[in-house]
């Protein structure tokens, strides 16, 4: 019986009760022949809160606590009471997202199940260990956990939703800079902005079918016994996470590979080998060696089209005509990169290259790849570097040119240089300010029952202001 369908049961009962599976005792008509399952603990609007629930959350924070190599074999009453605060609040949020008929898809579930599934799985390190730490196999945790991840993302849309017209005024964020003591203002460390010139020739579909008729082949050797997959992964895969691993991944939960593999995984019969395929990477063949409910085993040669050495030489040269053009001062760094940039991520936006950290233009020094860091480092603003040679996360060679559009100094942050940085702790507090309003109306327009063994925790807001006024 999943917990979902076991809450419905529990509407009007404080707990279940279930045959004891000893045939001899059911007929009895004794109380021993019961065995309590799950309880409610609190009530919140029209849904309750299980004591699974709060098990489940536990559970979680013990498997994080060991992560942080702290030792948490049973909660204490203090953080148990914090488990049940925090659940508390997140029914709340559901309760009020439903009567403001907000939603969240099963998609959006499965992805969320199948993320935490993933984060277990590497804690534990096998598909075996988590089972035997939860007590349940895979598939039943996640049947399980469908409705409270449910839960958890509908309270998330709803808490986004009460926060997002926040948004800090200028006046807002020069306030916190006055009020703050100077010695309390955090140390900004130097950080660069620049712009990328970058070529590199493109793989021709001619080059794609060479490779994928290469590693058709080597499918073939193997599929007639004349190649085992362990050699064939060692001798041509290009995945370096498994070439020396005979190509095989284990225990792999549904969700953490790239959707064509997995698609591949599960439409080949165990034991067999999968067509060649293409994904991002290049072109793969597996073996499926085990599938268990939605995690996997699998073995896989990978091999990827590669840019003719010829063309990278040749790019090279046009890439030097393109240099003398930038010295002689007849084409700006902007134009050029408009003109022959390759790289469609900056080149639009005249080759300003944007921090995926914080969406600004600012880097750094340790979020630039080394050697554009001493490309930059001993640059003037406006000047730009010579063409070299690097190669990419794919070991794809290209060339590139930077150019240092400013040097930002080391300094203490201010509102002038680090408005974000402000204007992002201003929203912050008030974000919080907001939800606190809004979490003290909706328990006083909202009933709250809390059970044994939790109706002694004591919390900073009182959850049943509302219980005498608004019952269900």
């Amino acid at each position: 019986m999943s917990r979902g369908v076991a809450g419905a049961i529990l509407m009007s009962c404080l707990s279940i009760c279930a045959l004891s599976q000893d045939s001899t005792r059911v007929n009895t008509g004794t109380a021993s022949q019961f065995t309590p399952l799950d309880a409610i603990v609190a009530v919140v609007g029209d849904g309750i809160l299980l004591e699974s629930e709060v098990e489940a959350q536990a559970f979680a924070l013990k498997a994080q606590l060991a992560q942080q190599g702290q030792k948490a074999n049973e909660l204490n009453e203090k953080q148990r009471c914090n488990l049940l605060n925090e659940l508390l609040f997140q029914k709340l949020l559901v309760h009020h997202a439903k009567l403001d008929s907000l939603e969240v898809s099963d998609g959006e579930i499965m992805d969320e199940i199948d993320r935490r599934l993933a984060y277990y799985i590497r804690m534990f390190g096998t598909v075996e260990a988590f089972e035997a730490e939860y007590g349940q196999s895979v598939s039943e945790w996640k049947a399980e956990f469908e409705d409270p991840v449910r839960e958890q993302l509908l309270a998330g849309r709803m808490q986004a939703q009460i926060n997002q017209q926040v948004r800090a005024t200028p006046a807002e964020v020069q306030q916190l800079f006055t009020e703050t003591p100077s010695d309390s203002l955090p140390l900004i460390p130097e950080a660069m902005r620049y712009r990328e010139l970058v070529m590199q020739p493109s793989i021709t579909e001619a080059q794609k079918a060479s490779v994928r008729n290469t590693l058709d082949s080597i499918r073939t050797l193997v599929s007639t016994g004349q190649l085992s997959m362990t050699l064939a992964a060692s001798r041509y895969s290009e995945d370096p996470g498994s070439k020396y691993k005979g190509g095989c991944y284990e225990d792999i939960g549904r969700g953490q590979f790239l959707p064509e593999f997995e698609a591949a995984v599960f439409d080949t019969p165990i034991g067999d080998l999968s067509p060649v395929f293409e994904t991002e990477y290049g072109f793969h063949f597996l073996r499926t060696v085990d599938r268990r409910g939605q995690v996997f085993s699998a073995c896989h040669v990978l091999m990827s089209a590669h840019i003719d050495p010829v063309d990278l030489e040749s790019m090279g040269e046009t890439f030097d005509e393109v240099m003398v053009s930038l010295r002689s001062e007849s084409l700006t760094f902007s134009d050029a990169v408009l003109q022959n940039s390759t790289r469609e991520s900056s080149r639009n936006q005249g080759g300003l290259v944007v921090n995926p950290r914080d969406g600004s233009t600012l880097f750094g020094a340790d979020e630039l790849d080394p050697n554009l860091f001493f490309l930059l480092n001993g640059m003037a603003n406006g000047a730009f570097s010579d063409a070299i040679q690097l190669v990419d996360d794919e070991d794809q060679g290209y060339w590139i040119s930077v150019q240092l559009e400013e040097r930002v100094p080391a300094h203490r942050a201010n509102p002038l240089q680090d408005f974000g940085y402000f204007q992002n702790i201003v929203e912050a507090t008030m974000r919080d300010e907001q939800l606190s309003t809004w979490m003290r109306k909706a328990i006083n327009d909202t009933y709250v029952r809390i059970d044994t063994p939790y109706d002694g925790c004591v919390f900073q807001q009182d959850w049943t202001s509302g219980s005498t006024t608004n019952r269900p």
